[in-house]
């Protein structure tokens, strides 16, 4: 079962270093794992709308600082990482698909107008859903893909620290940029565009 220290057994490896039990271990390779994980593993949450880590959840209202500019205003989640759309009731309830992928800042994809700033979010409709990416800390979650991206990420960051080699650290980025593409191909294909699938039906999924 994958785990934190999986992870960062995947990643001590790829660059040549022993193994460790667990964060709290008195070792550099443990210290480091300990100072380096979260952020790599949040960033590389953050750089794409991976579809394991998608979350739609309706919004606190709060009060509204620019009613200028907005109808109403909203607690932004503290486990989001980053916004995919907004959605109305209508839109949660089945007349739009809330798996899309969508960006701030204006209405795309069946989502709706809003803007983000420091902890609040902003838009014109009541309730409002929020589409995110969550801040997803369960590494059994995680597609096989993406824990190798992340190994790799995290491998990045450990190497100046763990062997003071720019060589070292130069071939895990390659690396890590490499194995992120191919979770992301792997990500998007999981998608369904509605258009005819190989046996030639329209308007639904192949079965098996």
């Amino acid at each position: 079962m994958t785990s934190i220290i999986s992870i960062c057994n995947l990643a001590l490896a790829s660059i040549g270093k022993d193994s460790i039990n667990a964060l709290s271990e008195p070792t550099v390779e443990a210290r480091a794992c300990n100072r380096f994980f979260a952020p790599a593993r949040d960033a590389l949450l953050q750089a794409y709308p991976w579809r394991f880590a998608g979350r739609t959840r309706s919004l606190a209202e709060i009060v509204n600082d620019r009613p200028g500019e907005w109808a109403y205003a909203y607690d932004r989640p503290v486990d989001c990482l980053a916004i995919r759309g907004i959605r109305s009731a209508l839109d949660v309830t089945g007349e739009t698909s809330v798996g899309g992928v969508f960006s701030g800042g204006a209405s795309t994809a069946g989502g709706h107008a809003y803007d983000a700033e420091g902890g609040v979010i902003y838009c014109n409709i009541s309730p409002a859903y929020l589409n995110f990416t969550e801040r997803l800390t369960d590494p059994t979650k995680y597609t096989p893909l993406f824990v190798d991206a992340l190994s790799w990420h995290l491998a990045v960051r450990l190497a100046m620290p763990l062997t003071r080699d720019p060589q070292v650290r130069a071939d895990a980025f390659q690396l890590a940029n490499s194995t992120q593409a191919l979770a992301q191909t792997a990500d998007a294909n999981e998608g369904w565009d509605g258009t005819d699938d190989q046996d030639g039906l329209t308007g639904g999924r192949a079965n098996g």
